[in-house]
């Protein structure tokens, strides 16, 4: 029996830090806001981390999305068997 093989699909982007760089940006300017709005301690940290929660889950969701887009995408007929890019169209 002849043993068929598909091409493996693989996600060639750097996704895993999506959701860290999403609630880095989102803690900064949750931090800002609430340093320029004068909020006390306790709630300048409740907004920081209710900031952080939702900006995590945020992230999360997008990476998944990209990545399962980027994972149905077959990228082999835009290369050539030594790796140059195809031109389509012409």
């Amino acid at each position: 029996m002849e043993d068929i093989r598909l091409p493996q699909k693989r996600n060639n982007l750097k996704t895993k830090l999506l959701p860290s760089l999403f609630m880095l940006l989102g803690g900064a300017i949750a931090l800002v806001i609430g340093l320029i709005r004068h909020f006390q301690m306790t709630q300048l940290l409740l907004v920081v981390f209710l900031a952080l929660l939702f900006f995590a889950i945020l992230g999360t969701v997008i990476k998944s999305i990209v990545d399962k887009f980027n994972m149905t995408m077959s990228y082999d007929a835009y290369f050539e068997d030594n790796g140059d890019l195809v031109e389509k169209g012409k």
